[in-house]
């Protein structure tokens, strides 16, 4: 219920006048209301076509640093943040900005320093004074806290966010009158807040004065009718005044406006065991399970029904899952004994009674100061029974926001030479820059053009057919080697592997350096074996997964086609970029790391790249590298990389 409120309030205009080129000013413009509007992506787009021209102006760095703060890419803020100061030192809204970007990253005392700076350069700045309340309160200095909060309300005596956050200090202060006051203050600033309303609700709820607590929220949920922090407070209140119909009812609410929201289901499922409604209760914790697999609160809970419809057997699964995840679960123990007495399973049960009595022993030897007792931690235990871990931060985000999406998480593709459709050009970045491309369109005046692209081309079947017809009908009449790298194409397209094959191989029958002819054999080949194997083996493959030597795929021929494309060329980053993709899907994840170095080496703009090495420092388990290549990854395009850097990236 209670959280802190970061204030991001700065104004976007008037700076544009700095800069004496009407473009440059226009492209800043056009960035600041891409931020206004919520279009992130595009600002820093914006932003990076300025920095391109004009690296030594410090504003474009500052406003992608904040587009990217706005997608939850604290690391990518920071960074651009200090290259602004950098460019000029008494940049008060960097200094700002780039303590909020700390203070995301848990980097508190940094965050404070630079809260500091921001006000020794403009000591009238209320929000700044607010933002470094939260920091303070982050570290548990409540006090230090509290002053802050005062101080910016001393200059803005209308900054609600501020008596909102005092709220939560003067509460944690044992303050509840000054806390009642705050919120108070809060309602008549905003009658329309939400916050407010929800947060003096707590307050009453706290105070045991219950029906306070229900029309507060009552008038935060008409401000905004899916808060589902709210509607879980409401909840809470309703069943500690044994409402339990309405409980149920919130409980359904908030499950339609968030399906996956674990801690609803799993109250949900407590009350409806309290109320009698078993099976239900069993119910939604199958779903509690399938949305957080670690917890051993769960599986026990689960257990105990079980026990009450007599389901011996899944009672035995999960108390033996709780136990697997926590050896020194005493209770499962006991009542895992209990569920093996009921299938005469006397030895068994023995054994439990018998680990639960030594556990407990331990125990006793630990509490009396034994540093030998090996009886597990309580801080693990603790973490094992947090049901609301993936609900640890504000649930009420601004809709449609990128970092906020679900993406598949998966590498990008390889890049192959593809036939390029007038369609493709308005789909976004589909290409890139290569003089063999370049060349070979050149030459044929763009008609056929082709690109290089690693996105699926969609194109009619009956196109697909008749190019096909036509192409043949010229290889037949003049074997046209261009007919062939078109063809051949065509068929990669339409997964028909084998004849792309061998239309690339009649091309370099004639001329064996043919770098396009070799790179798309060696492609059709790899896309060949994928295909095989997926039609042969439907176990999915995680990247990177440690598999028996017979699970792997022989791409020796197609890494073969990849060193001849650099034998002609090694600067054709694209062959080195497929070559790392090759490695990642075997589980060859240092050499697939090493492949995508040496392309970004070649090619500091390979967004691809980036992407795909930043999903294998999460799977080594290296956040600060993957932070850093999903940040690039965003910048250059790869929109979804937000989400993975909000979802994989943060400190735990």
């Amino acid at each position: 219920m209670r959280r802190f409120i970061i204030i991001l309030c700065f104004c976007l205009s008037g700076t544009a006048g700095v800069f004496a080129q009407l473009n440059t000013a226009s492209m800043l413009r056009m960035g600041q209301n891409a931020i206004y509007f919520d279009d992130y992506v595009s600002a820093i787009d914006n932003f990076n076509n300025i920095i391109r021209v004009k690296p030594y102006l410090s504003e474009p760095y500052f406003f992608r640093g904040l587009a990217k703060l706005n997608l939850d890419d604290y690391e990518g803020a920071i960074q651009d943040f200090s290259q602004a100061i950098d460019l000029n030192p008494n940049y008060f809204h960097a200094y700002m900005y780039r303590g909020v970007a700390l203070n995301g990253m848990k980097r508190f005392e940094d965050a404070l320093k630079d809260y500091g700076q921001a006000i020794a350069l403009d000591p009238t700045a209320a929000y700044v004074y607010a933002n470094r309340g939260i920091t303070e309160s982050e570290l548990g200095n409540y006090k230090a806290a509290e002053k802050d909060y005062s101080k910016a309300l001393q200059i803005d005596d209308k900054l609600l966010p501020a008596y909102l956050n005092r709220a939560i200090v003067r509460e944690k202060l044992d303050d509840t009158e000054g806390a009642l006051a705050d919120c108070n203050a809060a309602v008549r600033l905003n009658m329309f807040s939400d916050d407010a309303f929800g947060l003096r609700g707590y307050l009453y709820y706290q105070q045991k004065d219950y029906h306070s607590a229900i029309e507060d929220f009552n008038r935060a949920l008409k401000a905004n009718p899916e808060n589902t922090r709210i509607l879980m407070s409401r909840a809470m209140v309703w069943y500690e005044m044994k409402k339990y119909p309405e409980t149920l009812a919130d409980y359904d609410e908030v499950l339609r406006v968030d399906s996956n929201y674990v801690f609803a289901y799993y109250n949900r499922a407590m009350l409806r065991a309290e109320i009698g409604e078993t099976n239900a209760a069993i119910r939604d914790l199958n779903k509690v399970v399938e949305l957080n697999s670690d917890n051993i609160l769960i599986y026990f809970n689960r257990g105990l029904l079980k026990m009450e419809i007599r389901d011996w057997y899944g009672a035995y699964d999960d108390f033996s899952e709780s136990i697997r995840l926590y050896p020194d679960f005493v209770k499962a123990y006991i009542v895992r004994a209990v569920v093996r007495d009921e299938l005469n399973e006397e030895k068994g049960a023995a054994e439990d009674r018998y680990l639960a009595t030594q556990i407990m022993d331990r125990y006793r030897k630990m509490k009396a100061g034994d540093r030998n007792a090996l009886v597990d931690t309580t801080a693990n235990f603790r973490k094992l029974i947090d049901i609301n871990v993936r609900q640890d931060e504000v649930r009420d985000v601004i809709n449609g926001r990128v970092q906020d999406k679900r993406v598949m998480v998966e590498l990008q593709e390889v890049f192959y030479v593809q036939y390029m459709s007038l369609d493709s050009l308005r789909s976004g970045k589909v290409q890139y820059y290569n003089k063999h491309i370049m060349s070979y369109n050149q030459a044929h005046n763009y008609n056929p053009a082709i690109t290089l692209c690693n996105k699926f081309q969609f194109y009619p079947e009956d196109f697909l057919a008749s190019s096909v017809k036509k192409l043949s009908e010229q290889i037949v009449k003049d074997g046209d080697l261009n007919s062939y790298l078109l063809r051949g194409s065509f068929y990669i397209n339409r997964q028909e592997y084998p004849k792309a094959i061998d239309d690339f191989i009649a091309i370099l029958d004639k001329e064996p350096q043919n770098l396009l002819a070799l790179f798309n054999l060696a492609n059709a080949r790899m896309l060949m074996y994928d295909y095989i194997e997926s039609v042969e083996d439907k176990t999915p493959r995680i990247v990177g997964e440690k598999t028996e030597e017979n699970r792997k795929t022989d791409y020796s021929l197609v890494l073969e086609g990849y060193n001849k494309c650099l034998e002609i060329d090694p600067d054709f980053v694209f062959a080195i970029y497929n070559m790392a993709n090759v490695y990642a899907k075997n589980g060859e994840i240092d050499k697939a790391i090493t492949a995508y170095s040496e392309a970004i080496r070649k090619d500091k703009d390979l967004a691809e790249a980036y992407f795909n090495r930043g999903l294998l420092y999460i799977y080594t388990g290296q956040k600060a590298l993957a932070n850093a290549d999903l940040s690039k990854a965003g910048e250059l395009g790869i929109v979804g990389a937000y989400n993975i850097i909000k979802r994989y990236c943060k400190e735990e």
